[in-house]
């Protein structure tokens, strides 16, 4: 179950969004910032080991991106010819991905300074999931450093590996499409071991302070509940407090959980929070 969630009229979320907005447009220093983070701390450590595979987040009122205004890089397993035929011929899929390359290739042609040249040119990478696991090594810190443009994980058709069969190659480029939508619309985290999670909201001059607010909305209630599991429901005991910030920006409250007075309180009881 997750947590009661309350918008208060004249609420703290609101005055830190706005304050934040007209810091980043007025200070020189952060004019380049665009991207809006909640930093989530947690009352109890999440305990989940770090694993590089982000995990979606659902948005019910506000996109944050469509496939279309990103460039998108698509890692294949070798050979890649089934996956490149296929989605050459779909010309709107053909239209989202700007280019594919194979793991094999990808270490060939981008090495040391090559992959600031990579990370500077994609907004977005996906990769097969079969795949996937051999990044951290091929990309290196670069790409794993944070979350800011972890790859993300697809895959190629909704063909499921049977144990002692061998998978037929196929490429559903219909599903890969709406893969790519779901991660582009959405918002997304990267579960870890500590009591801690940065989550994007917004960008400054895309989405109004409303739609950031109902975005937190959706993220927090998301996390939190356990009926979300095992995508969802990572938080546990509660939140102590919510923060606002771009990346290079200081972090103002947009909550912060209220010192329970009564000594039977209980820790794993999910508290009403307000923003």
């Amino acid at each position: 179950m997750s947590s009661t969630i309350n918008l208060a009229e004249d609420d703290l979320s609101r005055k830190a969004l706005e304050s934040l907005i007209a810091t980043c447009q007025q200070d020189p220093k952060l004019a380049s910032d665009k991207d809006i983070q909640i930093v989530i701390n947690t009352t109890k450590k999440m305990g989940i080991p770090k694993d590089y595979v982000p995990r979606i987040i659902p948005l019910q009122f506000c996109k944050l991106n469509k496939p279309r205004d990103l460039r998108i890089l698509l890692i294949t397993k070798d050979p890649s010819t089934i996956y490149r035929d296929a989605i050459t011929k779909d010309e709107p899929v053909n239209e989202l991905i700007k280019e594919i390359i194979t793991v094999k290739n990808l270490k060939r042609r981008f090495r040391g300074a090559k992959l600031n040249e990579l990370y500077s040119e994609f907004d977005l990478i996906v990769a097969d999931y079969r795949v996937h696991h051999l990044l951290p090594k091929v990309l290196g810190t670069r790409f794993f450093h944070g979350s800011k443009k972890l790859p993300f994980m697809i895959r190629m058709s909704k063909q499921l590996k049977v144990k002692r069969q061998k998978m037929i190659e196929e490429c559903d480029t219909s599903y890969i499409r709406a893969q790519l939508k779901s991660i582009c619309k959405n918002a997304h985290y990267l579960p870890n071991e500590d009591n801690c999670l940065n989550v994007k909201i917004g960008q400054i001059n895309k989405q109004t302070v409303d739609e950031m607010i109902y975005n937190v909305i959706d993220i927090i209630s998301f996390l939190t509940d356990k009926s979300r599991k095992p995508q969802g429901g990572c938080i546990k005991g509660g939140i102590e407090s919510i923060y606002v910030k771009t990346s290079n920006s200081t972090s103002l409250p947009l909550y912060i959980k209220e010192k329970q007075i009564t000594a039977n309180y209980d820790d794993d009881d999910e508290d009403d929070w307000k923003l």
